[in-house]
């Protein structure tokens, strides 16, 4: 009977160990493949920028640890309604249809879209109806963002929808495509790169976008720590400048 009493207490105890780590451990999904907010190290499989570095602070800040799931812009909405993780972060716009599979939460921070060719070609590309003409190529990543506002922007150009995140740059480089659509900060930061892509006008974008974070439906207690926790560190960030 005692050994048997001993047993159940161990059993609870380990029960109560896991669920306290799961409690404490973040599941977060991303792409992996959008600097500079979300990118996967090829070498060391670590992923970085800026979104990864607010989910982990948080975390930090909030004493709990932080599991990263890859995922892609196709099958985020799937991944994160089916329970593959509970947030999913990395230069996420929010639209209607996301905020009614998920909990979003507030601003990160405000973007647009706009056109990204190679330099020096800027001129030839300045404006919608410059872009929007027979015998341009216009090339996107699959299942975001991007595509929708290509899809539903272009009647005339002639439009691809390219296999992943970084063949659009790919084909714009090689002189295989003219232009790409893609969020203003993505575009500034290949610019900066050198990669011999520029944004247009990057200034006046072609939309305004909130940039947010995604959590699954039964972990809004989650995102209003976050959501409390955003608005203490910005007015913190306001107040140092």
């Amino acid at each position: 009977m005692t050994r048997a009493i001993k047993l159940l207490a161990f059993i609870a105890l380990y029960l109560h160990a896991s669920f306290a780590y799961a409690s404490d451990t973040i599941l977060v999904g991303t792409t992996g493949d959008y600097q500079p907010v979300s990118w996967q190290d090829p070498t060391s499989g670590e992923f970085r920028g800026d979104d990864i570095d607010l989910i982990k602070a948080f975390a930090r800040d909030t004493g709990r640890e932080v599991k990263f799931v890859q995922t892609s812009w196709p099958t985020l909405m799937e991944d994160l309604t089916a329970g593959k993780f509970m947030l999913a972060v990395g230069g996420i716009s929010y639209t209607q249809d996301r905020a009614t599979l998920s909990h979003t939460s507030d601003t990160i921070r405000t973007d647009g879209k706009v056109a990204l060719v190679r330099c020096g070609e800027q001129l030839e590309y300045d404006t919608l109806r410059q872009i929007d003409r027979p015998g341009v190529r216009v090339v996107e990543n699959p299942g975001g963002t991007n595509e929708k506002f290509a899809r539903t922007t272009l009647k005339s150009a002639d439009l691809k929808i390219m296999e992943d995140n970084h063949a659009p740059f790919r084909a714009l480089q090689s002189g295989q495509a003219d232009v790409m659509f893609t969020d203003g900060i993505e575009a500034l930061y290949m610019e900066r790169q050198d990669t011999g892509l520029c944004a247009v006008k990057p200034d006046k974008p072609y939309t305004v976008i909130r940039k947010v974070f995604l959590f699954r439906h039964d972990h809004e207690e989650l995102r209003d720590a976050f959501n409390s926790w955003w608005k203490t560190r910005e007015t913190a960030l306001f107040t140092a400048q």
